[in-house]
């Protein structure tokens, strides 16, 4: 599926990586089916510790850049000031895009009021114990076949947007205008930095709140591994529950407008209320990792928030 040639923004395709060179390859090779006439790839190599990454890059004539600095919204944000492209795609490294990935996300850009696309987000496979219990468990997928809109008209927007409602990381799009209007990704947040997760989702927020739209296409598709074994997956687990109470942590602190509306959500939550615009659990989730351990990950989240938020208060970009 192609967008009708009197629509077809030049689309950059950014690839933030760090040390996998192998993920690296396989997400590129995706990358190279892709069904769109008017796109570039530049890999941006995040805190690199030798020539690897860009070995792959040059093998395949692809721009490449590195960061000095580690941190995936580093890399995102330095990806957005290196093209003049209309539509920045992002990509996971090892993520692999079905060939009609960047045509769906364009589509939905038609609207003027649209700054952010995301799609689907499926297992590359599921064979394991663990990667079953990952699905389960509801793996990285918003859920369902339905396109989303997302803006302040929505009701619940703040919750959606804040908590994986409209999509995750792995497969979004940008349009390049966004980053001269809004200060781009909080570069204290997400993986590389040892602060709290929901990066892309407060980036999914802030724009809602300026008064942007967010649009969830399920046609634009990526394929994502699972955790392989059950080690893996007790600690992305529980990482992921740290990173979310740091998350929350610093939403109460970080947007005062939005405070009581975060302290009702997490009180919900810990009363169990059904989210009208999650997927449905399972009657019985499966035990993963102790009700203890993951109390511990709940209450690391908001030191994460303290040590990385409170004590680089100037990191947050402003470009």
């Amino acid at each position: 599926m192609e967008p009708p040639v009197d629509f077809q923004p030049a689309c950059t395709v950014v690839v933030c990586t760090r040390n996998r060179p192998k993920e690296l390859e396989r997400c590129l090779e995706g990358v190279a089916g892709l069904l769109y006439p008017r796109f570039e790839v530049l890999v941006v190599d995040s805190g690199p510790v030798d020539n690897q990454t860009r070995e792959v890059a040059t093998k395949r004539n692809l721009r490449y850049m590195a960061e000095p600095m580690p941190g995936q919204n580093r890399a995102r944000n330095r990806g957005a000031r290196a093209t003049d492209a209309e539509i920045v795609a992002y990509l996971d490294d090892d993520a692999v895009p079905e060939p009609q990935w960047i045509s769906a996300l364009v589509e939905e850009f038609r609207d003027p009021q649209v700054m952010v696309v995301t799609g689907r987000i499926l297992p590359l496979r599921v064979e394991t114990e663990a990667e079953r219990l990952f699905a389960a468990l509801g793996g990285f997928d918003v859920g369902d076949q339905k396109r989303r809109v997302l803006d302040r008209r929505t009701p619940r927007w703040f919750e959606i947007a804040n908590f994986g409602g409209i999509g995750n990381g792995s497969s979004m799009a940008f349009r390049r205008s966004a980053f001269e209007k809004w200060p781009g990704f909080d570069e204290r947040l997400g993986p590389g930095t040892g602060g709290p997760g929901g990066d892309e989702h407060y980036a999914f927020f802030s724009l809602v709140k300026v008064g942007y739209r967010v649009v969830h296409t399920p046609k634009a598709v990526v394929r994502h591994p699972y955790p392989r074994s059950l080690p893996e997956l007790r600690a992305r687990y529980l990482k992921a529950l740290a990173a979310a109470t740091g998350y929350m942590t610093f939403l109460f602190f970080e947007e005062p407008r939005f405070r009581w509306a975060t302290v009702k959500y997490v009180a919900q939550a810990l009363r169990g209320a059904r989210r009208p615009w999650r997927k449905p659990a399972p009657a019985r989730l499966p035990r993963v990792v102790s009700g203890w351990r993951k109390l511990i990950a709940c209450l690391s989240g908001p030191l994460l928030y303290g040590r990385t938020c409170l004590t680089n208060p100037l990191s947050r970009n402003r470009a």
